[in-house]
């Protein structure tokens, strides 16, 4: 018998009974809705203060923040444009 796990959407083949709120013979799974499955969105925590001034630079532009001459002067004031770059 074919079985279909409603969560997962796997099928299987087997001559075995499965048992389980998630296992459904095939042929009753247009019966059974499916769940669907979300992805989560996690934003990552970037410590600024322990990057390079590199680091910071790179780490700039790769988000799109242009960083000018006054801002380069040192690390404390790459990290002030960047944090707010992301308020």
């Amino acid at each position: 018998m074919r079985y279909k796990n409603i969560k997962t959407g796997v099928v299987i083949e087997t001559t075995s009974v499965l048992v389980g709120d998630v296992w459904v013979p095939e042929s009753e799974t247009e019966k059974v809705p499916t769940e669907e499955k979300t992805e989560e969105y996690v934003e990552d925590e970037i410590d600024l203060e322990k990057m390079t001034n590199a680091e910071l630079e790179k780490f700039a532009k790769e988000h799109g923040i242009e960083l000018t001459a006054d801002d380069k002067k040192n690390k404390a004031t790459r990290i002030e444009v960047i944090a707010k770059a992301f308020e």
